[in-house]
């Protein structure tokens, strides 16, 4: 392993690791790690936006209607001025 390298483990209900399956299966991902990193980057963007002030959404455009996407993380997050 490289030395810029870490190695991460750790353990999840099996539940869990079913939900992680299907995710992995719905989206048409191979690995654990491909579906970490794609996790990753949306949270990355997630916070970005909250920092910015920003509220994220789920739009239904045929209803014109709209959702705000809750997560705890990002009600911790402040908007930076």
């Amino acid at each position: 392993m490289p030395s810029n390298m870490k190695r991460i483990q750790f353990e999840l209900p099996e539940d869990k690791v079913a939900e992680l399956e299907r995710l992995m299966d719905e989206g048409g991902i191979k690995t654990r790690k491909d579906l970490l990193n794609n996790a990753l980057m949306l949270l990355e963007m997630a916070i970005k936006e909250r920092k910015e002030g920003r509220t994220l959404v789920s739009v239904d455009e045929k209803k014109n209607r709209y959702k705000e996407v809750l997560m705890p993380i990002l009600s911790s997050i402040q908007p930076v001025r």
